[in-house]
């Protein structure tokens, strides 16, 4: 669902980066699960507000800014199936991720390592063993979401 970002105020507050299409709908959901250190743990929601452009939440137990501190730049995310059902032809970003990514010539790009919004639309981070590529997530550019196969095609060139 998102990003801890960095500690707000010495309350306990932390600011976060939402993945949601609407960020305030994060504050709908009272446990989230963080992952910290490769194991994701839950973590009960006290308290959401908006501050400037974003988020800020406070969690139960983390009273201070030394104790969210270490909460920074970790992923959060609540249970899977939460999550409101999707049209055909809508994805969550993480089901995404892992996808093998190939352009209309057959040329390879590595996997989806992760998405992102950038404003103007959501970017696909491609990674293989040599590089990492950025493709606009556009009508034009995506061509097919293969979801039994787990296969991304584009119609983008490994040089742009």
């Amino acid at each position: 669902m998102g990003r801890l970002s960095s500690p707000y105020g010495v309350k306990g507050w932390i600011r976060v980066q939402s993945y949601a299409s609407s960020p305030a709908s994060i504050a709908d959901h009272k446990v989230w699960w963080v992952k910290v250190n490769s194991r994701w743990t839950s973590i009960d929601l006290k308290g959401v507000r908006e501050h400037q452009e974003g988020l800020i939440v406070k969690f139960t137990g983390f009273d201070d800014r030394e104790q969210i501190a270490k909460l920074r730049g970790f992923e959060f995310g609540i249970d899977r199936h939460l999550l409101p059902s999707l049209e055909q032809d809508e994805y969550y970003w993480h089901e995404l991720v892992g996808f093998a990514v190939i352009n209309t010539a057959g040329e390879s790009f590595g996997v989806i390592d992760y998405l992102f919004e950038s404003g103007a639309q959501p970017v696909v981070v491609t990674r293989d063993e040599d590089q990492q590529r950025l493709i606009p997530w556009v009508d034009h550019i995506i061509t097919r979401v293969d979801s039994e196969n787990r296969i991304l095609t584009v119609d983008w060139a490994l040089d742009y």
